[in-house]
């Protein structure tokens, strides 16, 4: 009797065993799945790539200085030092980073940047590379614009020397150096807005009993055009095509500046609202040679009276310059 009475803990003990195994397996194989798949998933977050940033350039070799000049369009701002700009000829390649003696980066005011800052609209990064490769041998230089955080070229591009054509209209958009400025807001436009007729425009806004106004510089690059630099002009025509909102605006009145004075003309007559007025200048006596083209400057101002609480703003569509010689 006492063996029975004795034998049935002895069995419950060894079942308990069994289960709290059981139990014990379970929990290490489920510890460790957890584990391998917490490792998964941190290696994959480390295995992302770096971010490639979606930028807008436009490149140029300077021809009157022998500089290759990379203007930031739009889009995404970029690191510097995370730049690097290869330029390849028949006979050499040279790599160039932000840092280098060879490199100097602009902001549209022409102010020098530093080599730690960031590259965004409107920027200028310009590239002596006379140290490393010639670009003056030979037709064209192949340009990549490096993302080296990502490893990535974000833009690759061929720079051709020859004289271009000189096009019918010089407008911001036809050198990478033009520019479109937003006084009032103080922004950075995009230059392609003021390229063509109908093809998309400017909009500013005009406050209450303020003072707003439109700059636009060409960047012409007079050796690219094979104009002789001892060339006066015959014949030199600003064409503005613009609107209003309403009669927000008591004048809306176009300037030139050509590098030693500022010149005023009448202001524009507007028919209605939102209705388009072409504006042709005769501006030769004022622009007459190769200096007086380069530093011409364009700005249309806008002076309102508008109500505080109204939506009123004048915009532009084209801005070019013709040139006759």
């Amino acid at each position: 009797m006492e063996d029975k009475k004795y034998g049935v803990p002895l069995q419950d003990c060894q079942a308990v065993s069994e289960v709290m195994g059981t139990v014990l397996m379970i929990s290490i194989v489920v510890l460790a799945f957890s584990s391998v798949a917490l490792t998964i998933f941190s290696e994959g977050d480390s295995m992302d790539p770096p971010h490639t940033p979606h930028t807008n350039l436009r490149e140029n070799i300077n021809t009157s200085e022998d500089t290759v000049e990379i203007f930031h369009n739009g889009g995404e701002e970029i690191d510097l030092k995370d730049i690097m700009i290869i330029l390849n000829t028949e006979e050499k390649r040279a790599e160039f980073n932000m840092s280098e003696s060879a490199v100097k980066v602009f902001d549209p005011k022409g102010n020098q940047l530093p080599s730690d800052g960031v590259f965004t609209l409107g920027n200028r990064i310009v590239i002596d590379p006379t140290s490393k490769i010639n670009i003056t041998s030979g037709n064209a230089v192949d340009l990549y614009f490096v993302h080296t955080a990502s490893d990535q070229v974000i833009q690759k591009t061929k720079l051709w020397k020859d004289v271009r054509d000189l096009p019918y209209w010089i407008t911001p958009h036809t050198f990478p150096a033009g520019t479109a400025y937003d006084n009032y807001t103080e922004t950075w436009l995009d230059t392609e807005l003021v390229d063509k007729d109908d093809d998309g425009s400017t909009s500013s806004f005009i406050p209450k009993y303020e003072d707003v106004s439109e700059n636009f510089t060409f960047g012409i690059d007079i050796g690219e055009l094979g104009i002789p630099e001892d060339t006066l002009f015959t014949n030199v025509t600003l064409r503005i095509i613009s609107t209003r909102h309403d009669n927000s605006a008591k004048r809306t009145i176009p300037e030139i500046y050509n590098g030693s004075q500022w010149i005023s003309f009448d202001p524009i007559s507007f028919k209605g609202s939102d209705n388009y007025v072409v504006t042709q200048l005769n501006i030769t006596r004022y622009v007459k040679n190769t200096t007086e083209l380069r530093n011409l400057e364009v700005r249309i101002s806008a002076d309102g009276h508008a109500a505080d609480q109204s939506e009123k703003y004048f915009r532009i569509d084209f801005v070019g310059v013709h040139v006759e010689y």
